[in-house]
């Protein structure tokens, strides 16, 4: 083999590894990306859902309070359903 043949040869093999590199790093940026939209959508989700679970319990808080029937008589009395 002659020294140009080598010449070529080297070149080519860095340029294939150039260009490798070039692609695993644009699917390393794409990847972190994905990452960071997924994460930023995890932790809304899990604020919507702690929103959920305070608007649950909120609610049972009244169906335990309205289960009272001296305070059911009294939202009765409040919007002059009894007088």
């Amino acid at each position: 083999m002659n020294q140009q043949k080598r010449n070529r040869l080297v070149a080519a093999a860095t340029v294939t590894v150039v260009l490798l590199l070039v692609v695993l790093v644009a699917i390393m940026i794409y990847q972190l990306v994905v990452i960071v939209q997924l994460n930023n959508r995890r932790n809304a989700l899990m604020h919507e859902v702690a929103a959920f679970d305070r608007a649950i319990e909120d609610y049972e808080n009244r169906i335990d309070y309205y289960g009272d029937l001296n305070n059911l008589y009294l939202l009765a009395v409040e919007y002059d359903i009894i007088k």
